[in-house]
């Protein structure tokens, strides 16, 4: 079978497109985290979104050029402080944040893995270390939450009971920026 030059052009074009970052997701990594996203203006949201606040002195000596370079040393500095309030400090973490634009991608994520609906708008999911965040809903709390079921789950070879998890992200929560 031969092709014309015309359709050669554009299977070209077609493969250009399909392998563009764009077209299949992005992602960026971070010391601790790979932070994956549809398109670009999720994670500017999620930029925005996050403030550090009080905690805002912790990224000092920290080079935030672009605003991926921002997400990354706040997704880093946000372990980092999550860690010391839990004086844990699991070896070779690593684990994945995926960025939904709103509530009801999080919960179809949820149902579609677990086959139970729910109201969330974040949830972790230990079996592939992977927190999945609605960007319309987030806030400094909702990630550090998610956060410490990704240290907890880190740090334990058995993790303890959802319970424990609970009280020590709301632990987290209620002290981050003491």
């Amino acid at each position: 079978m031969r092709l014309s030059l015309s359709s050669v052009f554009t299977l070209a074009g077609l493969l250009i497109v399909l392998t563009s970052p764009g077209a299949l997701g992005s992602e960026l990594k971070t010391r601790y985290a790979t932070v994956v996203y549809e398109r670009d203006e999720l994670v500017r949201r999620f930029n925005k979104e996050v403030t550090l606040g009080s905690l805002s002195y912790l990224m000092r000596g920290r080079q935030a050029i672009t605003v991926e370079d921002e997400v990354r040393t706040k997704v880093d500095v946000l372990v980092e402080r999550i860690e010391s309030l839990l004086d844990m400090f699991p070896r070779e973490m690593r684990f994945r944040i995926v960025l939904l634009p709103t509530a009801a991608e999080v919960r179809k994520t949820y149902k579609d893995r677990y086959r139970i609906s729910v109201d969330f708008i974040a949830f972790y999911a230990p079996r592939d270390k992977t927190v999945f965040l609605s960007v319309d809903d987030i806030e400094l709390g909702v990630l550090a939450h998610e956060l410490t079921h990704v240290i907890l789950d880190h740090y334990f070879g058995i993790s303890p009971p959802a319970k424990i998890h609970e009280v020590l992200a709301q632990f987290v929560e209620a002290h981050l920026k003491d």
